[in-house]
């Protein structure tokens, strides 16, 4: 097995268990004690997991592993302001896809109410919440139900996904970096993202403040693929030098 599948593997069974000891990697990889532990240092310097004495978690950062009815409650205020700009980018007619997150949850509170709009969203909080305005017609994927997401994965979405185009897909991610790009802790976000950006016009990336600067597992996108980053303080200099020379919109 080559070192980046077991490692993914590693973190699919930490997204399973949550805890996993350095004896039982071993074991279920069918590779020795020290590979393992090779395995997790570099995912601890990634950001993925947090070592523990005989073993490792998700870190702790890192809100994936963690059920949709708590990350909504992190970072709240954050959320909710940027979620109110990214609303105002929005016009009459306009088609979007929306991800399931937390904070595009809050983007779907502030969405004007008289508006038109037809939506596609694989998150079920965001589809109940949409569906509330009888003048948007809201499309959710067949597949498969991730609870700790509280959204809908499988091929089916990327298929649905490849049949519609939208002005705008918002999506927030696990980290962002100007190196590194935008990043998840597994693949099921990746690949949803990367369906997603084919078939859009303009990308629009919600992040708060906590999120710049981590780098997690799978990266999804370079940060020239995104067209629009929307989060609730000012950044770093760099940032601004950097959105400024690539003709990325960047609000704040």
């Amino acid at each position: 097995m080559i070192p980046d599948e077991r490692r993914k593997q590693i973190l699919e069974l930490l997204n399973e268990k949550g805890y996993i000891s350095v004896e039982e990697l071993s074991q279920k990889l069918y590779v020795s004690l020290p590979t393992i532990r090779r395995d997790l240092t570099l995912l601890e310097k990634e950001g993925s997991v947090l070592r523990t004495h005989g073993g490792a978690s998700f870190n702790k950062p890192d809100s994936f592993a963690e059920p949709f009815a708590l990350r909504k409650k992190t970072n709240l205020e954050e959320k909710k302001y940027i979620g109110k700009i990214a609303a105002s980018l929005i016009q009459n007619n306009d088609t979007l896809f929306i991800t399931s997150s937390s904070t595009c949850l809050e983007f779907a509170n502030h969405i004007e109410t008289n508006f038109h709009l037809d939506i596609l969203t694989n998150g079920m909080p965001l589809a109940h919440k949409l569906s509330e305005n009888s003048n948007v017609t809201v499309e959710c994927p067949a597949g498969i139900y991730n609870y700790t997401h509280e959204g809908i994965y499988g091929k089916e979405v990327k298929e649905l996904i490849s049949k519609r185009y939208a002005q705008y897909c918002f999506t927030s991610c696990n980290g962002i970096d100007l190196v590194n790009g935008l990043t998840f802790s597994t693949d099921l976000d990746m690949t949803l993202i990367r369906a997603c950006r084919k078939n859009c016009n303009k990308l629009v990336v919600l992040a708060d403040h906590t999120k710049f600067g981590m780098t997690y597992y799978f990266k999804t996108l370079s940060i020239k693929e995104i067209d629009i980053i929307i989060t609730d303080q000012e950044p770093e200099e760099k940032w601004i030098t950097y959105c400024e020379e690539n003709g990325i919109t960047l609000i704040y």
